[in-house]
């Protein structure tokens, strides 16, 4: 069988800082994958291990069809969850021909730890989820989070290239001022990841984000990447691993780094009204998809803010969202929950608390929600 071969990660300073690097070959050409953080983090890169070169390219391999040759140490943990569930599960899953990853240097060590607790800092919903629930409260001392990071591995741009850079350097703009308010440092990690993969990023980035994690493992022992979906939605979904991150997390955690989907038993709605009743998120929330701006008019910022108003918490909110273009969208969003909510989870959970809440409905909503119904109806 053809490989996709792995080579020991290497340290290489660059003028925005130092990467660890990893050379990888396929079809007999070579290509580098790289991680790049600040030069203050660069005792913290992983060059001890390949795992977060193996995490990043084995959807890759998959594509491919190759099994995956590792030239350095991979974490025992790491490679056992691999070989033995998350790899036949994922061949299983996408319909992939099964692979194998082939390593004779198993380390079961831990590397020497500082200790940190990360989760990504997006200023969404569930970031701030995971926020209210790991700052203070019961959260045990050695749990509660110590570091916040956002990376450069899709969000900003599923093929990655300048514009997605810029983009990334631009958001972290925007979130950085959270990190400074709540005293917790932000760690910016960027990466050509997305220009290797070719891959949709939906399908692909809990592996993005986790690989990037692992390039970290000197820095953090736990990290909680924020659950998108209610484990009243696990699947097996081939094209979303988001849902079954709670699986995925437990399949990814190594000797040194323990990974957690964070409050997988709240709906977006109970997420939604935590975030409302947060102080911090009334200045920093942040879930537009056009630009970081809350626009007021996409898809997200139209669902959050209904999903708000609905809490009867829009008025604090209203200094950080263009509730102009909110407003034009809002009776006809109403009109798609009544018309689609048995088909869309999110609008269902939003319907209900609409139900609960006695929640008025435009009298424009009832009647586009039935013309709504009706030509779904014509078109099956």
């Amino acid at each position: 069988m053809s490989m996709l071969t792995i080579h020991s990660p290497e340290i290489v300073e660059t003028d925005e800082g130092v990467k660890l690097q990893s050379t990888f070959e396929m079809d007999g050409s070579s290509d580098i994958l790289w991680y790049e953080v600040e030069n203050k983090y660069r005792d913290y890169l992983t060059v001890e291990r390949v795992d977060a070169f193996v995490v990043g390219l084995f959807l890759l391999a998959f594509k491919k069809g190759y099994d995956i040759q590792v030239l350095g140490s991979i974490s025992e943990r790491l490679y056992y969850t691999l070989n033995m569930h998350l790899l036949p599960l994922t061949a299983e899953v996408r319909g992939y021909t099964p692979i194998k990853i082939h390593c004779d240097n198993l380390v079961a060590d831990p590397l020497t730890n500082a200790g940190g607790v990360g989760t990504g800092l997006s200023c969404g919903v569930d970031t701030f989820t995971t926020i209210c629930s790991h700052l203070a409260g019961e959260c045990p001392n050695d749990y509660k989070i110590s570091h916040f990071t956002f990376y450069n591995v899709g969000s900003n741009g599923t093929l990655g290239g300048a514009n997605a850079r810029s983009l990334f350097k631009k958001r972290v703009n925007l979130v950085k001022p959270c990190a400074d308010e709540l005293g917790i440092d932000l760690i910016t990690v960027d990466s050509n990841i997305s220009e290797i993969l070719h891959m949709g990023f939906y399908e692909t980035h809990s592996y993005r984000n986790i690989s990037a994690t692992l390039a970290l493992q000197k820095l953090f022992h736990v990290y909680y990447y924020s659950s998108a979906y209610s484990l009243k939605y696990f699947e097996l979904k081939p094209g979303s691993p988001g849902h079954y991150d709670v699986f995925n997390m437990s399949m990814l955690s190594t000797e040194n780094l323990s990974f957690f989907s964070t409050n997988p038993y709240e709906t977006r709605v109970e997420k939604t009204r935590v975030v409302s009743q947060y102080k911090p998120a009334e200045k920093y929330l942040n879930v537009c998809i056009v630009d970081g701006v809350n626009c007021g008019g996409c898809e997200k910022c139209v669902r959050t803010l209904f999903t708000i108003e609905v809490l009867g918490k829009l008025k604090e909110f209203s200094s950080i969202f263009n509730l102009d273009n909110y407003y034009k969208r809002r009776d006809k969003y109403i009109a798609k929950i009544l018309a689609y909510r048995d088909s869309d989870d999110y609008m269902q959970e939003i319907y209900e608390e609409m139900v609960k809440l006695n929640f008025k409905t435009p009298v424009y909503s009832k009647l586009a929600a039935n013309y709504l119904k009706m030509r779904r109806i014509v078109w099956r």
